[in-house]
C-alpha cells in the first residue's frame, strides 16, 4: 500500500504574495482614478466647488457677427456719423525728404587768409545784419595787399594831376596860337594871356613871334628909304631875308608847340588811365584776399585802429548766426570755416523722387505741394516748387525735387525728415468718405453703418484712391450712404473685444477632461488677433508716423495709426503675461508670445490698434 507524503509547506507563500500584490495594484488603479477625476472637476473644469457644474450653464448671449450696439450716452458724446458724398480726388504718391536751408540764403563764412582770430563779436542764434561786424582778423597778407592799394592810389594821384596840367597848357597854347594868327600888337597878347598856364610854350611862341614882328617893321622901314636910293639893294635884301627867317621860324614854333602839347597831354592821360588799372588791380587782389568782406575803395575795409593788417570780417546777408567755429587766438588756414549764417524764413524741402516712379509724378516749377514733418508741432504744411533736378543721382538713382517752405515763425528746423505727397493721374470725381472712417483689419478694410437703436453694422468696403482727409470707396458704399466717422475705432475695439469674450465663453464650456490650450494666463488667438488675457489695459502714448506707397524705391506701404490712436506697448521681459513655468509656443517657459496687434484704450474702453506696417486707419 502506497501512502501519500503530506504537502510541504514551502509551497503556500507564493500564492499569498501575488494576491497581496494583486491587492496592492488594484488600491493604486483606484488612486489614480480618484485623482485624476478630482483633476478633471477641480482644475480643468474650473476653480472651487461650482466648477462642476460649469458646463450645465447656457452660453452667454452673442451679437449677430457685425454688429456692435452702443448705450445711448456713448452713441450722443463719442459717435459721429457722415453722409457718403462725391468729390473731386487726385492720386498721389508719398515719397521721402528733408528740411534743408535755402541756398540762396544761407551762407558758409570761411577765412579768406592765414591769420589769427583777434575778436568774435557775435554769439550763436544772433540775429545780424548785411554789413555787421562778425569777428576781426590780423593777417600779414591783408597788411600788404592794403599798402599796395595805398601805393597805387598815391601814384594815380600824381598821374590825375600830371593830365590835368598838359591838357591845361594845351588848352591855353591853342588859344594863344588862335589869337596869333591875325598878329596882333605884342602887348595885346601880354594882357591876355600873362595869367594863363603856358608853361615854357610861353617863351617859345611869344618870342619867335617878336621876333617876327620886329622883322615886320624893319622891312617896312626899309620899303620907305629904297626908294629914294638911300639904301643899297644888298641891304634891302638882307633886311627882306631876315623877315622870311622870322616869319618860318615863328610858324614852325606854332606848329610845334601845337603838337608837343597834344603829345603831353594824351601822354599824361594814358599814365593816369594805367594808374587806375593798377589801382583796380590792387582792390582786386585785396578783395580776393578779404572774400565777402564789404571792401571799401581807400582803405580795404580797414578798421579805426589804422591798423593795416586788421581785417573785419562782416555778415554779407540779414539772418541768424548758426554757428561759430572759432574761438578767439585762434589760428586759422585760409578756408577754415568759421561761421553759418543763414535766412531761415525760408526752408528748402529736398525729396528724393525714384527714377521708375518718376515717370508717374505730375509737377512742374511753382507747383503746390503737401509736406508732412512728424517732428514738428505743426505736422502739416504747404511748399512751392522751386525746381526740379535735371539729372539721376547715381547713388540713390532718384531725382532731386526741392520745394520751398515758409518759415517765418521759425517753427521748422533744418535736418528735419518729413513727407511730401506729389500728384499724380488725373482728378477724377469719385465716391469719398473721411479718412477716420475706413477701418482695416485681417487684411479686410471696412466701415460702420448706423442701423439704429444704438447698432452699427460692419461693411467691407474696397478704397481706391487715399489722402489725408479723405479715402475713395470704390465699392460697398452708394452716394448718400451714412457712415460712421469719428468713433469708427472704438466701435472696431468693441467688435474685436465681443469676438475675444465669444472666445473665452467657448473655452469656459470646455468639457471635463479637457484642458484649455495653453492653460492659465495663455494667449487666445481669434481670427489672427493675438491678445493676452491676463494682461491689464492701458494706455499708451500717441504716435504718428507717415503713410507711405510702395514704390519701385522701396518706399512704405500702408497707413500708421494716426494721433489718438491707442497702442498696446509690449511687455518687459521680466513681466510675461504666463504664469511661471508654463511651456509656450517657443518652448521655453514663460517666455511672452508675440502678438500682431497692440492693445489700448479708446474713450475709456479697451479698443485694438493694428501694428504700424499695415494699413489702418486714421482714428
Amino acid at each position: 500500500m502506497s501512502v501519500t507524503a503530506p504537502a510541504h509547506p514551502s509551497m503556500a507563500p507564493p500564492v499569498a504574495a501575488r494576491l497581496r500584490r494583486g491587492l496592492v495594484g488594484a488600491a493604486f488603479l483606484a488612486a489614480g482614478g480618484l485623482a485624476w477625476w478630482w483633476l478633471a472637476t477641480h482644475h480643468f473644469g474650473g476653480a472651487g466647488g461650482d466648477s462642476g457644474h460649469a458646463t450645465d450653464q447656457p452660453a452667454a448671449a452673442v451679437a449677430p457677427d457685425g454688429i456692435v450696439s452702443l448705450p445711448p450716452e456713448t452713441v450722443s458724446a463719442d459717435v459721429d456719423v457722415v453722409r457718403v458724398r462725391r468729390v473731386p480726388l487726385r492720386d498721389h504718391v508719398t515719397v521721402p525728404g528733408r528740411v534743408d536751408y535755402d541756398a540762396r540764403r544761407q551762407v558758409d563764412y570761411g577765412a579768406p587768409v592765414d591769420g589769427i582770430v583777434s575778436q568774435v563779436n557775435v554769439r550763436v542764434r544772433q540775429r545780424v545784419k548785411a554789413g555787421d561786424p562778425l569777428a576781426e582778423l590780423s593777417s600779414r597778407d591783408v597788411g600788404m595787399a592794403r599798402n599796395d592799394v595805398r601805393k597805387c592810389m598815391a601814384d594815380l594821384e600824381i598821374a590825375a594831376k600830371a593830365a590835368d596840367w598838359a591838357a591845361t597848357i594845351h588848352r591855353n597854347v591853342e588859344a594863344m596860337l588862335v589869337a596869333l594868327e591875325p598878329h596882333p600888337p605884342l602887348d595885346d597878347i601880354d594882357r591876355r594871356f600873362g595869367k594863363e598856364v603856358l608853361g615854357n610854350y610861353r617863351q617859345l611862341i611869344l618870342g619867335s613871334y617878336s621876333k617876327f614882328v620886329q622883322a615886320e617893321k624893319v622891312r617896312a622901314s626899309t620899303s620907305s628909304l629904297e626908294g629914294g636910293g638911300v639904301l643899297s639893294g644888298r641891304i634891302v635884301e638882307e633886311r627882306q631875308s631876315n623877315l622870311e627867317v622870322a616869319r618860318e621860324n615863328f610858324y614852325a614854333q606854332c606848329e610845334e608847340a601845337r603838337f608837343l602839347t597834344q603829345q603831353e597831354r594824351d601822354k599824361s592821360v594814358a599814365e593816369r588811365e594805367q594808374a587806375e588799372r593798377v589801382l583796380e588791380i590792387s582792390r582786386e587782389h585785396l578783395r580776393a584776399l578779404v572774400g565777402n568782406s564789404a571792401v571799401d575803395d581807400a582803405t580795404g575795409d580797414q578798421p579805426d585802429d589804422d591798423s593795416l593788417s586788421t581785417l573785419v570780417l562782416r555778415s554779407p546777408i540779414d539772418g541768424l548766426v548758426e554757428d561759430i567755429f572759432v574761438a578767439r587766438g585762434e589760428r586759422v588756414a585760409p578756408g577754415k570755416r568759421m561761421f553759418v549764417v543763414a535766412d531761415t524764413s525760408t526752408l528748402w524741402v529736398r525729396a528724393m523722387v525714384h527714377e521708375r516712379q518718376w515717370t508717374a509724378v505730375d509737377v512742374a516749377d511753382g507747383q503746390s505741394v503737401s509736406v508732412t514733418v512728424p517732428g514738428a508741432l505743426v505736422h502739416d504744411a504747404t511748399a512751392t516748387i522751386n525746381h526740379v533736378g535735371a539729372t539721376v543721382e547715381a547713388e540713390s538713382r532718384s531725382v532731386p525735387l526741392v520745394a520751398e517752405l515758409d518759415n517765418d515763425d521759425a517753427h521748422y528746423k533744418p535736418g528735419m525728415f518729413v513727407w511730401v505727397d506729389l500728384p499724380q493721374g488725373v482728378l477724377r470725381d469719385a465716391i469719398a468718405v473721411p479718412a477716420e472712417a475706413v477701418m482695416r483689419h485681417d487684411g479686410r478694410t471696412f466701415v460702420f453703418v448706423p442701423e439704429g437703436g444704438g447698432r452699427f453694422r460692419r461693411r467691407d468696403v474696397q478704397t481706391g484712391i487715399e489722402t489725408d482727409a479723405l479715402i475713395e470707396v470704390t465699392s460697398g458704399l452708394d452716394e448718400g450712404d451714412e457712415v460712421v466717422s469719428r468713433g469708427a475705432f472704438l466701435l472696431k475695439s468693441r467688435l474685436l473685444l465681443e469676438k475675444e469674450t465669444e472666445g473665452g465663453s467657448a473655452a469656459a464650456r470646455t468639457p471635463p477632461g479637457t484642458a484649455s490650450p495653453g492653460g492659465p494666463g495663455r494667449q487666445h488667438t481669434h481670427e489672427g488677433l493675438a491678445v493676452s488675457s491676463s494682461r491689464p489695459w492701458r494706455q499708451a502714448k500717441p504716435w504718428m508716423a507717415k503713410r507711405g506707397r510702395h514704390g519701385e524705391s522701396g518706399g512704405l506701404e500702408g497707413r500708421s495709426e494716426r494721433p489718438g490712436e491707442a497702442t498696446w506697448p509690449a511687455p518687459a521681459p521680466d513681466q510675461s503675461a504666463h504664469s511661471p513655468g508654463m511651456p509656450t509656443a517657443h518652448g521655453g517657459p514663460g517666455r511672452h508670445q508675440p502678438t500682431d496687434v497692440g492693445q489700448g484704450e479708446v474713450g475709456g474702453m479697451p479698443s485694438l490698434a493694428v501694428k504700424p506696417e499695415a494699413r489702418c486707419s486714421r482714428a
